[in-house]
């Protein structure tokens, strides 16, 4: 018996990072899931769909740009055709946005980062609410980040969806309760790709050079690091590194909060950094 049988579930960006392992270990444990991402549907099936299934699980994929109402409508009325209804909606989808101070931004730049990571969990809650509110049940999971609760320099646009993700989370929260609906907010630890992201971003805006190869092979030998420990960052001044975590932490979570164990659980946000205490 699995901790989400008979539950259908839908992710967001599930082609990698934290929503590939979301939308895998949902899969594990019973539910259906529809899975999107922009990349191009028969890779994603043949990807993270083709994994689900051979664990036995139930799988759905689609393109979706998840910024765009009437791609996100299109995939939600699929779903519920496909499977009936849908009972959990996971809104992980995220992009890293330009290192720039702002002065040097364009709107443009600033309105994809908050179109991908803010406006998308809009669009997809609204879409998937009015099918929750029949059921009276219902299970959101937004994914901010630490950055939700502290400036990182450089990053103005990035800083502020994954900010007023918290605070979209406290309001549905509050809006939605009264029809057994939960509204939580994970703020995970990194994965290798998005730090890598960041890195190649930091980089450029301080016109250094950056081995994409050295910094894989880093991240890596970094997880292993016996000076890394939890809470790591109080113990810095005696030689001690954040632990840190990664998708599975995340999503070991997500099951959670996606399950009858945690009904009393809403309007949160919580930190699964390895030690993150804001």
């Amino acid at each position: 018996m699995g901790r989400l049988d008979g539950k259908v579930a839908i992710v967001t960006g599930a082609a990698r990072g934290h929503a590939e392992t979301v939308a895998i270990f949902f899969a594990k444990e019973g539910a259906a899931v529809s899975i999107c991402d922009v990349i191009p549907v028969n890779q994603l099936d043949n990807s993270v769909g083709a994994e689900i299934r051979a664990a036995g699980g139930k799988v759905i994929c689609f393109q979706t740009d998840v910024s765009k109402e009437d791609q996100v409508h299109k995939m939600v009325r699929e779903t519920i055709k496909r499977f009936g209804t849908v009972h959990i909606l996971a809104n992980v989808v995220g992009i890293a946005g330009p290192t720039k101070d702002i002065w040097d931004m364009s709107l443009a730049e600033w309105k994809q980062t908050l179109d991908v990571n803010l406006d998308s969990a809009f669009l997809c809650s609204k879409t998937v609410l009015p099918e929750m509110i029949k059921n009276k049940y219902g299970k959101i999971i937004n994914f901010s980040s630490g950055t939700g609760k502290q400036p990182l320099t450089h990053r103005a646009p990035y800083a502020t969806s994954k900010m007023a993700i918290i605070g979209f989370t406290r309001t549905l929260a509050a809006d939605v309760g009264r029809y057994n609906i939960n509204v939580n907010a994970i703020c995970p630890g990194g994965h290798q790709e998005r730090s890598l992201e960041l890195a190649r971003g930091r980089a450029q805006y301080m016109n250094k050079p950056l081995d994409d190869e050295a910094f894989r092979k880093q991240f890596q030998a970094d997880q292993n690091d016996p000076k890394r420990i939890l809470a790591g960052r109080w113990s810095a001044d005696e030689g001690y590194l954040e632990k840190g975590s990664g998708p599975e932490d995340a999503a070991k979570l997500a099951v959670f909060l996606a399950s009858d164990d945690a009904s009393s659980i809403t309007g949160q946000d919580i930190n699964t950094g390895g030690g993150v205490m804001w």
